[in-house]
């Protein structure tokens, strides 16, 4: 059961979910690894805390193609394949005490479904954004939402995809200038 006032921690789960799919800065070399948290329980629990351990291939299959539906989505700034992910494996709302309240089985699927749906409720869905470089996705906390780059400084991440194009961009610029 989960309720729709959403902490931080269940956005950053859902987030370490999305970027089970990366391209680290250091290869460039599009990585998996869902696969290999589903195989181990313990890594699982310590990355997902609020979604069940996948039992199986099929399972483990299912929450791959949720993933990347949901990536699209954010990459697009939409929500039409999490809306089909809803109507295929519907959750239940309710008000208790004033607040919503998902229920559903307790599947990994359906526990990642949820927590997206309660970003939709809450407005906070189309802050989620796909880096145009790297497809990192993070959270855009700024003001007024207009957030491009996963990072402008490399801090613990090692990312600085905005410094880099912005960087790449006055190049050429410099080099069209030249001739």
């Amino acid at each position: 059961m989960a309720t729709a006032t959403m902490t931080i921690p269940a956005v950053e789960e859902l987030r370490g979910f999305l970027n089970s799919w990366l391209i680290p800065n250091d290869t460039r070399v599009p990585t998996e690894t869902l696969p290999d948290l589903a195989a181990d329980a313990a890594a699982w629990r310590h990355t997902f805390a609020r979604v069940p351990v996948p039992r199986g291939a099929d399972v483990t299959a299912e929450l791959l193609r949720l993933r990347d539906d949901l990536r699209a989505d954010v990459e697009e700034h939409g929500s039409a394949r999490l809306d089909a992910w809803l109507e295929r494996c519907p959750q239940t709302a309710r008000i208790e005490n004033g607040e919503l309240v998902f229920r559903g089985p307790a599947t990994p699927h359906g526990e990642v479904l949820r927590v997206a749906a309660e970003l939709v409720n809450e407005g906070r869905w189309r802050r989620l954004r796909a880096c145009p470089d790297c497809r990192w996705i993070f959270y855009d906390q700024s003001r007024n939402n207009s957030r491009t780059w996963c990072s402008m400084y490399a801090g613990d991440s090692g990312r600085a995809c905005g410094s880099i194009a912005k960087v790449k961009r006055m190049r050429s610029r410099k080099a069209a200038e030249a001739t």
